[in-house]
């Protein structure tokens, strides 16, 4: 309803376009015919840019740590073998099921970046194979209702190239979107920390 209120009042956006999903729970079968036809057809799909921006809700842990509820879904279920400790991350549940249900797509999306360095996320690295052509990075109270001091990724990922993350360059900006410089990202997997 708020998306078809703002095509009212003059967003450039077609009224068919909208519909509702439940991107962690739904079948693809609840999706709108066309958008099935295309994530059905090989060729048409290798054509598809999925854009997200997923919540960064973490399950609770025995500690506190974290959100009640928020991992529970079907697509925790389905790969939870698969996603090991990071299944207790909604976004990662989101990169899951794009990078086993949709491949060989391009994956543009906004998260912290835990999936590229937390040594506990070295399992998601392990399967979510795709090669990271662009990151840049801005701190996390760039974006509204976000109120924490960390850096907050974009990246755009190529899931029809396999390749497992270890290292980019990535370019910083600041909150008045002026490049402040670059940054190594290194995936700590093989390195031994203090």
């Amino acid at each position: 309803s708020v998306i078809h209120e703002r095509i009212k009042h003059g967003a450039n956006l077609l009224d068919n376009h909208v519909f509702q999903f439940d991107f962690l729970n739904d079948d693809f079968t609840k999706l709108p015919q066309g958008l099935q036809d295309i994530i059905n057809d090989e060729k048409k799909r290798k054509k598809l840019i999925i854009y997200i921006n997923p919540p960064y809700a973490e399950a609770d842990n025995r500690r506190g740590d974290g959100r009640t509820g928020v991992a529970v879904s079907q697509i925790h279920k389905k790969y939870s073998d698969l996603m090991g400790y990071t299944k207790r991350e909604m976004y990662v549940q989101f990169l899951t099921r794009i990078y086993c249900e949709i491949p060989q797509v391009v994956l543009a999306n906004f998260s912290t970046l835990k999936n590229l360095q937390a040594p506990k996320f070295s399992e998601f690295r392990d399967f979510f194979q795709a090669k990271l052509e662009k990151l840049f990075i801005t701190p996390a109270d760039t974006f509204d209702n976000v109120k924490g001091q960390f850096p907050i990724g974009f990246f755009i990922w190529d899931l029809s190239k396999k390749e497992r993350f270890n290292y980019f360059e990535a370019d910083v900006y600041n909150k008045r979107e002026d490049y402040i410089g670059s940054k190594n990202i290194w995936a700590y997997d093989n390195l031994k920390l203090i």
